[in-house]
């Protein structure tokens, strides 16, 4: 038998004890005496405006309403909507004394509980963490996704030289003054100056070269955290400084000394 507005009306009239000179609360108490001798399931759990609950959630409390005509799929999808916790995560355990057993499962049925021996509101406890995680503060961005300027002062290593045959004493002594702070000074200030004798016109002009690029591979360096090829600045030394520009019997560049070349 459905509990409805109409069958309680009929139920009231029908029972011996309830008679319009009694006060509503008698009539209330008799229609449920007179109910509980019909085979219908709990009054409690047919109840439309369903049972007033408490859902502890780590540290949250969220009251609601459970029906248990909607079923364990109806209260999950509540808690889902509330919560942000998918149902496929969900775990709900009984904190009230007379509710199911261990986790709940979603073939249980609601209905079968007798509500009116359990005290209210009812207490459930939800275990499962929410789809939607709380981002970092500050956004993560990883080396690769710099530009190469930025990549380059980031770098947990300084850009490296290349070889061109034999020039590892150039690229050493180079790198080991690009930490001298002094000298890239004088090199992002450096302005060639006019020879002051014809003779040392020449000298002056092979200097210069020298010297902008030098400024210009420190530059390159400075840019990039990838490996520079210092093809101008080998060319530059070899002209300022004939010595370096010496080949073996096969052509290929001889080896030199770093401490000659500083």
């Amino acid at each position: 038998v459905d509990i409805t507005p109409t069958t309680v009306r009929r139920a009231a009239v029908r029972c011996p004890l309830a008679t319009r000179h009694r006060p509503p609360s008698t009539v209330d108490a008799a229609v449920f005496l007179y109910f509980r001798r019909l085979p219908i399931k709990k009054l409690s759990a047919t109840m439309s405006d369903g049972i007033v609950t408490v859902v502890k959630w780590g540290k949250e409390k969220i009251e609601m309403t459970l029906v248990p005509e909607h079923g364990v799929k109806g209260l999950k999808t509540e808690l889902e909507e509330r919560t942000g916790v998918p149902i496929d995560r969900m775990k709900l355990m009984p904190k009230s004394k007379g509710l199911w057993k261990g986790v709940l499962k979603d073939d249980f049925d609601l209905t079968s509980i007798d509500y009116s021996k359990c005290k209210t509101p009812l207490q459930i406890l939800l275990m499962g963490s929410a789809t939607k995680l709380a981002g970092p503060k500050t956004k993560t961005v990883f080396l690769e996704d710099l530009p190469p300027e930025e990549a380059a002062k980031v770098a947990p290593e300084p850009s490296g030289l290349v070889n061109l045959g034999n020039t590892c004493y150039l690229n050493s002594v180079v790198q080991c003054l690009r930490a001298v702070p002094q000298l890239r000074s004088g090199l992002s200030g450096y302005t060639p100056r006019p020879a002051a004798a014809q003779g040392d016109a020449a000298r002056t002009q092979t200097n210069g070269v020298f010297l902008s690029s030098l400024r210009e591979l420190y530059g390159n360096l400075d840019r990039t955290a990838d490996s520079v090829t210092p093809a101008n600045f080998v060319m530059a030394t070899k002209m300022a400084f004939p010595e370096f520009a010496r080949t073996g019997p096969q052509g290929q560049p001889m080896q030199q000394d770093a401490e000659e070349f500083y």
